[in-house]
């Protein structure tokens, strides 16, 4: 058996789990090119084929052909030199398992479960009107929100989240918060566009003036 070519593996360079050097065992090796243990014969890895299919020919096979199974590895015949002792090898293996062994953790680490969204029921009377129009949209069978790529459905999401936080916010809010959602409140309710405020409009106004006079004081 001649061999591939290459320039010769050192034993000292490979990882000890891809080795065998016990005493009264074969020695064998992992193939570096498909990744499989094979039998080291005059410090060389014993010829094998990949697994590859290679493309059926309609030559004539004659006797003494090698037999289907793939393409012989370009691994088969690659020189290792064991330039280490089975006792130096394993000391190298041992190490290797204790290093592995102790980066693991005896702890399980449990992932934290997402929050589940409020009941509308639990949701503040301010989000009311966002939400009667966010489900009319999502039964009108608009395209894109089956894709989840719909920009009116996102939008209004979003300013029922905005609206439920600062009605929610036990502390004084930014100002600008409470201008922005009784501006969009008034936008999408209908009694407040006529004139006629409603108790969530009442309630975001009466916010702000408190707002205003924490500011103010």
């Amino acid at each position: 058996m001649r061999h591939n070519g290459r320039a010769p593996i050192k034993a000292s360079t490979m990882r000890p789990e891809n080795l065998n050097l016990r005493e009264n065992e074969p020695r064998m090796a992992v193939c570096p090119d498909c990744q499989t243990w094979r039998r080291l014969t005059r410090s060389m890895i014993a010829p094998h084929r990949d697994g590859v299919d290679v493309p059926k020919s309609d030559a004539r096979r004659y006797f003494g052909d090698k037999p289907a199974g793939g393409r012989r590895c370009p691994g088969s015949a690659q020189r290792i030199d064991i330039d280490i002792t089975p006792e130096q090898w394993s000391e190298k293996l041992l190490t290797a398992e204790t290093t592995t062994v102790s980066r693991r953790t005896t702890h399980p680490i449990r992932k934290p479960r997402p929050e589940a969204a409020p009941a509308p029921f639990q949701m503040p009377a301010a989000t009311c009107p966002l939400r009667e129009q966010l489900a009319e949209h999502l039964q009108s069978g608009c395209p894109r929100c089956r894709a989840g790529r719909c920009a009116r459905a996102i939008e209004l999401r979003q300013r029922i989240r905005r609206t439920a936080q600062i009605v929610a916010a036990p502390s004084t809010p930014i100002y600008g918060q409470l201008r922005t959602a009784i501006r969009e409140h008034r936008a999408s309710c209908t009694p407040c566009t006529n004139g006629a405020r409603c108790d969530a409009g009442r309630q975001l106004a009466a916010r702000i003036a408190r707002d205003h006079l924490s500011r103010t004081a």
